[in-house]
């Protein structure tokens, strides 16, 4: 919507059309104002007040007495229209005037394709003279010539608008407080079974003329009800009134009474601060009427700047209750009654032309709201265009590429808020995990053959085991598929016995599901069930892997679950309690004695009650992850493991190393980044690095910025949760937006109910912004406290949808 302010000045015989729009642009124009329009126009008054010569609702000036023979005024007023607005418009498409035309027609606020609506432009004319007050612009085609779709409306502006206009209160249901001024000669019947009829949406106050009834009584009553506190949303008057000079119109309430705006300026105002927005007169020649109303700062006035016969009137005033009974706005009743006496100009010519709406320009057009539950319900129901941005935005949510992205892009912003914050988990002397990276160096520092790489050499394996087992550690876990035979198989296979026979070590290996799901991985010719454990390495990108709901671990098992729980269960046991055993599968022993040995620790306890919700089990089903808990990335490496290269490690003496600290720690052997690591040559075990752990990376000045993440280390900030218990929740995106779009459409129909000027818009949208940081700043605060991550940017994007497209009746 584009609005336009027109200003009209007429200077002797000369027109001044200044036209401002937009942020300060205006045009000027000068034209004659020829004398042929002021003919015609008293020509056209003259032919009007003789046909419709009686029942007018004003007083007339007398016109003399229509001798014989009888004259066909009829006619004579459709030919006097037709000159007059031929000559009218003839003038207004003057070549001086053709720029104002041209931006008034052309200036649109950018559109789409897709905008199926019009889009309205309304053109505020102001006029310096009642001469040029009284000519109907409401007749000016301007788009004619143009060949553009739009929607111009002609509304009228006050030369001088001393009050602002104020907010209006709105009422829950609309109130008509109606005026029924002297009947004398007329007939108010249809205008009152009009306004019944709306009162199913509206509640009717009657207040007027009877006979008998006490003239002083009567204009007490009139000031009583416009100065209700309870208050008013329309003022409609039916009656005789007319233009008055310095008094801003007369109305007349009995007969030979009459009531001056001015003599009731106070109780106007009154009625406006309680919600008074728009006034109809129904009446006479209300040029005078509508310009005090305006200046005293009313939204909308509907006049009529001519005498109106009674009939012509009423036929108005039942279109016009129509409209407004279907909530079209004033200005689009108006014009639409204006339609109806124009394709019924041949019962009632010319009158079509009277009509004319006033406006403040900082008003917004009123329109009656509806009420009532149905409407209520109504309100809630999606319209076309927010069914098509939020069934995107559910669309979108559910796809696992976009959740993974704004998964990883929320993860990263924690990690900064942690450190703003200072919510870093303390840092300890002997992180969980010690990891030990087989990198390409430290194969290339033993001369490893190019085709050892993949499969790795489990020659080097068991170097790396035998160092273990010299410096006793409990539980070992080896982050790589075994399933291949190779000639190295018998050197790993009495490595791992004889560190099982020596420190009684627990060897954890992985292992992939197939297509049966079951696992695939360690070869019998290295070490059987009964003497190592096994575990699948298979995971959801992002989450951490748990076992589903009502699973059985001795049949299938995560990786890191295994490790996780052989850790819990040997720190309360002695070293020798996981003895040599033959004939007994070493991981059902484990899940047995997890789960019944009274002395278990509470950490023990948990990990072995630890299962996926059924409600996440079965998103599964439809390619999501609902609550399917997170991998924490916002912690530092640096606090979920400590990392050494295999070169280095084995390189160290044994006496450098802290023997208490390894037994509390889990030892993880994997990949280290080199390009051939992973199941295939075409699959390697490095990932794309998690924007939560590229911001610590950044931060440290102690090496160089990888922009990898292994597939071990991934690992070890899974066995890290499942030790510490932490478990981070994310609330589905898709149930964030389906509550973000209640809580947003909620706002918009309060919004739109009420009127905004620019600051309180400034201060609304303020406000809303603050709102949204505070949600995002107490997501990021409950992610650390309660461990559950709430969305960000879909939900904010869906909120904003909503306010930024609220409906605003202008």
């Amino acid at each position: 919507m584009s609005n336009f302010n027109l200003k009209i000045q007429l200077i002797e015989n000369t027109c001044l059309f200044e036209l401002a729009w937009g942020e300060g642009q205006q045009l000027n124009a000068t034209l004659t104002y020829p004398p042929s329009i002021a003919n015609l126009y008293h020509e056209w008054q003259q032919c009007y007040l003789k046909f419709y010569k009686n029942s007018f609702r004003g007083r007339v000036v007398d016109i003399g007495t229509i001798k014989p023979p009888p004259i066909d005024w009829r006619a004579k007023l459709v030919e006097a229209e037709t000159k007059f607005l031929y000559e009218f418009r003839h003038w207004l498409r003057s070549a001086e005037l053709y720029q104002i035309r041209s931006t008034i027609t052309n200036y649109q606020l950018p559109i789409t394709n897709y905008q199926l609506p019009i889009p309205q432009t309304n053109v505020f004319i102001t006029c310096n003279s009642l001469e040029l007050e009284r000519l109907p612009w409401e007749a000016w085609n301007i788009g004619n010539e143009f060949a553009v779709n739009s929607d111009i409306r002609i509304v009228r502006k006050p030369i001088n608008i001393t009050k602002p206009n104020t907010v209006p209160i709105r009422h829950r249901k609309a109130r008509i407080l109606a005026i029924l001024g002297d009947d004398t000669g007329l007939e108010f019947a249809d205008e009152k079974k009009a306004l019944n009829s709306l009162k199913k949406v509206v509640d009717v106050k009657f207040i007027g003329w009877e006979s008998g009834k006490d003239i002083n009584q009567l204009k007490q009553d009139i000031v009583d009800e416009l100065s209700n506190n309870i208050g008013w949303d329309i003022l409609f008057f039916a009656g005789h009134s007319n233009e008055t000079n310095l008094t801003g119109g007369e109305i007349v309430i009995a007969p030979n009474t009459a009531l001056y705006l001015s003599e009731i300026q106070a109780p106007l105002t009154i009625a406006k601060e309680n919600g008074l927005q728009v006034a109809i007169f129904n009446s006479c020649s209300g040029l005078s009427i509508a310009n005090k109303l305006i200046d005293l700062g009313f939204s909308q006035v509907a006049i009529m700047r001519e005498p109106i016969h009674n009939q012509v009137a009423v036929e108005f005033f039942m279109q016009f209750s129509q409209a407004l009974g279907e909530y079209k706005d004033v200005h689009q009743s108006l014009r639409e009654a204006c339609e109806y006496l124009q394709q019924n100009n041949y019962i009632y010519p010319s009158s079509y032309l009277i009509p004319s709406l006033f406006r403040h320009p900082a008003a917004r057009l009123f329109r009656i709201e509806p009420s009532g539950f149905k409407h209520q319900i109504k309100q809630w129901f999606p319209k076309r265009r927010e069914i098509a941005t939020i069934g995107a935005v559910f669309i979108l949510s559910c796809l696992p590429s976009i959740q993974d992205a704004l998964l990883d892009w929320r993860i990263g912003v924690q990690s900064a808020y942690r450190q703003v914050t200072h919510q870093i988990p303390l840092e300890t002397p002997t992180p969980p995990i010690l990891l030990i990276h087989v990198d390409e160096k430290s194969l290339n520092d033993v001369d490893t053959s190019a085709y050892k790489f993949n499969p790795i050499d489990k020659s080097y394996l068991a170097k790396i085991i035998d160092k273990l087992t010299d410096v006793n550690v409990n539980v070992v876990g080896i982050d790589y598929l075994l399933d291949r035979r190779t000639d190295e198989d018998k050197i790993l296979a009495e490595s791992i016995q004889n560190s099982r026979q020596k420190n009684n070590t627990v060897f954890v290996f992985g292992s992939i599901l197939n297509n049966q799901n079951q696992e695939q991985g360690l070869r019998d010719s290295i070490a059987s069930s009964n003497q190592v454990l096994q575990g699948y390495v298979d995971k959801i990108p992002g989450h951490l892997s748990l076992l589903s709901a009502d699973s059985d671990c001795t049949k299938s098992c995560p990786f890191t679950y295994l490790l996780a729980l052989s850790h819990s269960f040997l720190k309360q046991q002695s070293s020798s309690y996981f003895k040599i055993l033959e004939n007994q599968d070493l991981r059902a022993k484990l899940i047995k004695s997890a789960a019944s040995n009274p002395d278990n620790s509470s950490q023990t306890r948990y990990l072995n009650q630890l299962r996926l919700n059924k409600l996440t089990t079965n998103s599964e089903i439809f390619g999501q992850t609902w609550l399917y808990p997170i991998i924490d990335f916002s912690i530092p490496p640096d606090r979920v493991y400590q990392v050494i290269s295999a070169s280095d490690f084995l390189k160290k003496e044994n006496a450098s190393f802290d023997r208490e600290q390894l037994k509390q720690q889990i030892i993880l052997i994997g990949a280290g980044g080199y390009g051939d690591a992973g199941l295939t040559r075409n699959e390697p075990d490095i990932f794309p690095i998690p924007k939560g752990v590229a911001y610590w990376r950044l931060q440290s000045t102690t090496k160089n910025y990888i922009p990898t993440i292994t597939g071990v280390e991934i690992n070890a900030y899974m066995i890290h949760h499942l030790l510490k218990q932490r478990l981070v929740n994310p609330i589905p995106d898709l149930w964030a937006i389906a509550i973000t779009a209640l809580i947003g459409k909620g706002l918009q129909i309060i919004l739109a109910q009420r009127q905004f000027s620019r600051r309180d818009r400034l201060v609304l949208y303020g406000s809303l912004a603050g709102g949204n940081v505070a949600y995002a700043l107490t997501a990021m605060q409950f992610y650390i406290w309660g461990s559950i991550l709430l969305p960000l940017f879909l939900p904010s994007a869906v909120f904003w949808f909503y306010i930024l497209t609220r409906k605003e009746n202008k």
